[in-house]
């Protein structure tokens, strides 16, 4: 089994991560890279080996490498550094990309100045026609503190040039793109009280209706049903499996059941 900290040090994101950090305070355990591209990867394979399925007949058998998506994700990277490497001449973004300090606590934006006629617009919304381009990192920032992260991306979006809020996850469920393309839609899951945003619809269609949504079975929900439905056991072998320690069932699916009295580890108005 592999997990995400072990695949990103392995294939050289961690590296970029912690490029030009100074100290130790990096902590790299709670992010889902790159667990969330190799599930989109996995559901294409699998489409793909449905199609083959449905024109030759034949099954197939899906295997993803995580490491190797994550490689595939990095692959101009790979190629620029082993370019260096060699002596080669290696030609940069010619975009220059800042983050810059807004009004309010920890708050930031993004700008990304593509050519002159980015820069010409921006030095103008600024109110600074004229600014050295070599020299602008503190006279960005100060015109940046002085306005909302939101202000500051309308105003520069509005004159042409590329920018954006640093978005924390409550603004992401607040922005209106993502509102309006209905993206994520709230879900009920068995150990949590409240129903938790989910990420549903990422290419909407109009004739197929969306997919069911349900949250990722409990360890052993299912025990009873696999040995019921694939290997033909009785209730009564289930039962000593269970009780022999082989098999375990999850104490919500358990309790639907009627097979347990409470869930010790999960409040009875959840079990």
């Amino acid at each position: 089994m592999g997990y995400g900290p072990l695949v990103r040090a392995a294939t050289g994101v961690t590296r970029l991560w912690t490029s030009g950090r100074i100290g130790d305070g990096f902590f790299d355990a709670v992010t889902v890279f790159p667990d969330h591209v190799v599930a989109r990867v996995v559901a294409i394979a699998a489409l793909a080996a449905v199609i083959r399925r449905d024109r030759t007949g034949q099954p197939a058998h899906v295997h993803i490498s995580q490491a190797e998506v994550a490689i595939n994700q990095l692959d101009t990277t790979y190629v620029a550094d082993e370019a260096r490497a060699a002596g080669l001449p290696v030609s940069g973004d010619p975009v220059t990309h800042g983050v810059y300090p807004c009004a309010g606590d920890d708050e930031w934006c993004v700008i990304s100045v593509r050519d002159d006629t980015d820069w010409n617009a921006l030095t103008t919304a600024m109110g600074r026609e004229g600014l050295d381009r070599t020299q602008c990192e503190a006279e960005i920032a100060s015109w940046t503190r002085t306005l909302d992260k939101e202000a500051v991306a309308r105003i520069l979006q509005q004159a042409g040039v590329p920018a954006g809020p640093m978005n924390r996850p409550a603004d992401v469920l607040a922005d209106p793109q993502i509102q309006h393309r209905k993206l994520f839609a709230d879900m009920a899951h068995p150990l949590f009280d409240i129903l938790l945003p989910t990420e549903t619809d990422p290419a909407p269609y109009r004739d197929i209706p969306p997919a069911e949504l349900r949250p990722a079975p409990m360890p052993g929900e299912h025990s009873r049903e696999v040995c019921q439905k694939v290997l033909g056991l009785d209730p009564a072998e289930i039962d000593k499996l269970i009780a022999d320690g082989a098999l375990f069932t999850s104490p919500i699916s358990a309790r639907a059941q009627g097979k347990v009295g409470g869930c010790p580890s999960i409040p009875e108005h959840r079990c």
